[in-house]
């Protein structure tokens, strides 16, 4: 099975026989149109060939651009059935289409990994989701920005905060700006993560917390006990397609 997943900042063409197990390839999403599938480095073209190909996300120009990239080369394309998550993750969201790719995908690996558990899934990206499933249901979330977000927000509303990488150290203290910034920000984010997690055992006491997203572990180690799974987000979506 080949899955095409479009965050906000990269894509992830995937390929699993099991939904366990992945190989798989990052490019950046792009802005506009997508590559040729022709020009991506083997195997890929090959594998993209022998389709169908799924494909879902949370940029919809770019969704409509790979779904015409692979239409032009007679790859037949497919998306997930909204019917099998809420079937799966049953839940109260207005309006329920608005409920991004991304957190269906992480929901319902969870739901259906762990039926009988209740869960706090974070998916610690471009921006941040912390969702709770508890008592069988999807009961509602937080979106906050993340951390390259975060950094960017401040040098972008600023005249002099400069604008930094995610990379390097988060001190407790700063003592320059760029570690000052560094720090405001990761502590910013790690106090809204425990808090989350803090206020959603209240109404969910025994939750087991997982976490995904290509800042988890920038993370992890500030957070109770948690399940680190990278490809939560993939196993979500063959879980989806399958069904």
């Amino acid at each position: 099975m080949i899955l095409i997943a479009i965050g906000n900042t990269h894509t992830l063409l995937a390929e699993s026989t099991d939904g366990k197990h992945f190989a798989t390839l990052h490019l950046p999403t792009p802005p506009a149109t997508a590559p040729d599938p022709g020009q991506l480095p083997a195997p890929w073209p090959e594998k993209l060939r022998q389709g169908p190909v799924f494909l879902g996300g949370v940029v919809p120009h770019a969704a409509q651009a790979w779904a015409q990239a692979l239409g032009h080369q007679g790859i037949p394309v497919r998306e997930p059935d909204p019917a099998v998550f809420q079937r799966h993750v049953p839940h109260a969201y207005t309006p329920a289409a608005s409920l991004g790719f991304d957190r269906r995908c992480c929901l319902l690996a969870a739901a259906l990994d762990y039926p009988h558990q209740d869960s706090i899934v974070i998916d610690a990206g471009t921006a941040i989701t912390i969702d709770l499933y508890a008592q069988g249901r999807f009961q509602g979330g937080r979106i906050l920005p993340g951390l390259r977000m975060s950094l960017l927000a401040l040098a972008q509303g600023t005249a002099l905060l400069p604008d930094l990488s995610p990379d390097g150290e988060a001190p407790l203290l700063g003592n320059d700006t760029a570690a000052s910034i560094r720090s405001g920000v990761h502590h910013m984010l790690v106090s809204a993560l425990q808090g989350a997690i803090t206020q959603y055992r209240q109404r969910a006491p025994q939750a087991q917390i997982i976490l995904t997203g290509g800042d988890a572990p920038r993370f992890l180690p500030a957070l109770p006990p948690t399940q680190h799974i990278p490809q939560l987000l993939l196993r979500g979506f063959y879980l989806w397609v399958k069904g």
